[in-house]
Formats: C-alpha cells, sequence, structure tokens
C-alpha cells in the first residue's frame, strides 16, 4: 500500500521558484547582451514538511498532511542560480510566493 493511503507524506526538498520570477529571468537574459549558454531558473529549495507549517500558519481551515516519512534527496545540491545572480536576477521570498499562490487558486476558484 502507498505510503500516501496510509496518512503519510514524503519529506523531501522541493524545488520551488515563482512563475513571475522566471518570466523575470528570461527577460533579463533576452535583454542583456553578455547572457549567453543555459541558465538554471530556481530559488528556493524546502522540506515539504516546512511549506506545510508556513501554509498552515497562513491558512489553518486548509487540511494538511501531519506525518511524514523522511526520504534522501540530494538535487537540492546540483542546482544552482547563481549565474542569474550574477545578471542581477533576484526572487520572491518564499512566504510571498506560497501566499500568492493559494490567493490566485482562490481567486479562480480552485480552494474555497
Amino acid at each position: 500500500m502507498p505510503m500516501w493511503e496510509q496518512g503519510y507524506q514524503e519529506v523531501r526538498y522541493r524545488n520551488i521558484v515563482d512563475v513571475r520570477d522566471v518570466a523575470e529571468a528570461l527577460l533579463l537574459i533576452y535583454e542583456r547582451p553578455e547572457a549567453e549558454g543555459r541558465y538554471i531558473c530556481t530559488s528556493h529549495f524546502a522540506m515539504t514538511k516546512d511549506l506545510v507549517e508556513i501554509l498552515s500558519k497562513k491558512y489553518p481551515n486548509y487540511k494538511y498532511p501531519e506525518r511524514f516519512i523522511e526520504v534522501k534527496d540530494s538535487i537540492g545540491d546540483a542546482l544552482s542560480s547563481e549565474k542569474l545572480r550574477r545578471l542581477g536576477w533576484r526572487y520572491r521570498p518564499l512566504e510571498e510566493t506560497l501566499v500568492d499562490s493559494v490567493e490566485s487558486y482562490k481567486q479562480a476558484g480552485l480552494l474555497d
């Protein structure tokens, strides 16, 4: 039986990036003559339980996972947006991205 059917959520790093930050990165690369090659656009590596903690404080009326199983994950070490940051790119704070996402889902009628 899969662990989510038993009420568990994997605790692993999640790569979170705000779509607005991605759009700004694309424009920055397009506008900067020195920009060349490939770019990685990522901002936050957060554990699932940390995301739940942030969201449950802001939106306590929603149902969240309560039990977690830790999963070894090293993908966060391999990805970096340093090349973008050298061009002047900055990303939004994680909490802003999460709150704005929930609010946009609510406005679209996807959440109560």
